[in-house]
């Protein structure tokens, strides 16, 4: 492996420049590190900047068989981050994709880059001074679109069933390959942003949470902005009450009276949104003590 490594390395400082083949220990700690305790280290860091650089990345690692895991922003917080599944692996960030790559407000999509964040997205189209809503999550504003898409991730609004509400991925295969899915493989297609399935099998489904291919490229479905909104909280204070709650939900969502995403918080989770871990008020305990959640 480490004769490997060495002449994977050099392959990818070739294609990248020294730049963006990184190996110091301080950054390859930050791909070790997330929210709770991992022992997976990492070889390297590369990082791509466009869909060629990414088939060139992988044919190299074929090559010399050296364990690729690629990342979006490494901003995957609560779920892994940037820490790779396995050891000894070399991360593969696609940060610098971060290109919108087409738009229009009429047929309400968007498509962008793995690079491409909430906060970038936004901006975008606060700058477009667009009627369009986009679905977010509530990860940091500097998370990645397709990154979380591709975990299955929830949103805010109607759109809140984030893969429910995307097409036309550009894919590239381990093999280096590059598929586009949906219409996209014909080259006069009309419909590829705003059709799903295209013709023959539906295959966009392969390449979330798996390890089939590397996805550098999705159109997003926007939504109007509506003339009215109305957001509302509601709690229950015994944990007996939980199942009325539950058919409750399932009346209202069956009839489409909440058409956006539903989701049901215990206090320990409601917590961890609205400040850092406790560590002073637990004296150090770990996890949380029952009794301080239910304060």
């Amino acid at each position: 492996m480490e004769g490997n490594l060495k002449q994977a390395l050099c392959a990818w400082q070739n294609i990248l420049g020294l730049k963006h083949v990184i190996t110091d220990e301080a950054s390859l700690k930050t791909t070790q590190t997330a929210t709770f305790l991992t022992t997976q280290r990492s070889l390297a860091i590369i990082q791509p900047g466009d869909r060629t650089e990414v088939q060139q990345c992988l044919k190299i690692a074929n090559q010399y068989q050296i364990p690729i895991y690629p990342i979006s922003t490494g901003k995957n917080w609560g779920y892994g981050s940037s820490v790779p599944v396995q050891d000894s692996c070399v991360i593969m960030s696609l940060a610098r994709l971060n290109r919108i790559v087409d738009y229009d407000e009429k047929l309400a999509y968007v498509t962008v880059e793995p690079g491409v964040t909430q906060r970038q997205l936004f901006e975008y189209l606060q700058s477009q001074k667009s009627n369009l809503w986009m679905s977010v999550t509530g990860s940091t504003p500097d998370s990645s679109l397709i990154g979380n898409i591709l975990e299955r991730g929830l949103g805010e609004g109607l759109y809140g069933d984030r893969f429910n509400y995307v097409c036309s991925l550009e894919v590239v295969l381990p093999t280096g390959e590059c598929i586009h899915t949906g219409f996209g493989r014909f080259a006069e297609a009309r419909a590829v942003r705003v059709n799903r399935w295209g013709v023959g099998p539906y295959v966009d489904g392969l390449f979330t949470q798996s390890n089939l291919g590397v996805v550098t490229q999705m159109t997003l479905w926007l939504t109007p902005i509506p003339r009215y909104f109305q957001l509302f909280w509601y709690a229950i204070d015994e944990d007996t009450r939980l199942e009325e709650l539950v058919d409750a939900v399932r009346y209202l969502k069956l009839q489409g009276l909440i058409p956006s995403a539903f989701v049901i918080n215990n206090d320990i989770r409601m917590l961890s949104y609205q400040q850092q871990y406790p560590w002073q008020e637990a004296e150090g305990a770990m996890p949380l003590p029952l009794n301080l959640s239910q304060d």
